[in-house]
């Protein structure tokens, strides 16, 4: 979880601040949950074998919210736009749509923009196992992902 921890961190360092403290850029919180990752597509190729146990969600300037998935040492970020957030009451779960997947394995991110995706999540503070679930159609293949958390609350990181 420190390597997710460090390479979300360096992610979202990369990224615009999303606000200042005293002149300084301050990074927002990268949220890590623990669970079970149940599917992993990348660019079409099943890497669920290669799917870390986890989920960091990062929000981002302009009414984003990035879930990432990790496989290996290379990060699957699918970005949605909180701005259309969508929900269901009865059945606790969001969504909002995907309008890119990040792919960083190095120093610099491959951006793919996203046809159509969607990213859907439940309350990971309800203290009930959480879900998160995107999927996203791009000129590289589909990507998915598909988390089910523990049912601990994330911890920032």
């Amino acid at each position: 979880m420190k390597k997710l921890s460090l390479i979300a961190s360096a992610l979202v360092l990369a990224l615009p601040a999303a606000g200042h403290a005293q002149g300084k850029a301050v990074a927002p919180p990268v949220m890590v949950s623990a669970g079970k990752c149940d599917k992993l597509v990348v660019a079409g190729k099943d890497a669920t074998k290669q799917c870390k146990n986890e989920v960091a969600s990062v929000p981002l300037p302009g009414g984003a919210v990035m879930f990432i998935f990790t496989q290996g040492k290379t990060l699957i970020g699918f970005t949605g736009d909180a701005t259309k957030l969508a929900g269901d009451k009865k059945t606790g779960i969001a969504g909002v749509p995907v309008v890119d997947v990040n792919i960083r394995s190095g120093k610099e991110p491959k951006i793919v923009v996203a046809k159509e995706g969607l990213c859907k999540f439940s309350d990971p503070y309800s203290g009930k196992p959480a879900i998160v679930s995107c999927t996203a159609t791009t000129a590289e293949g589909t990507f998915t992902g598909s988390f089910k958390s523990n049912g601990k609350p994330p911890k920032a990181q």
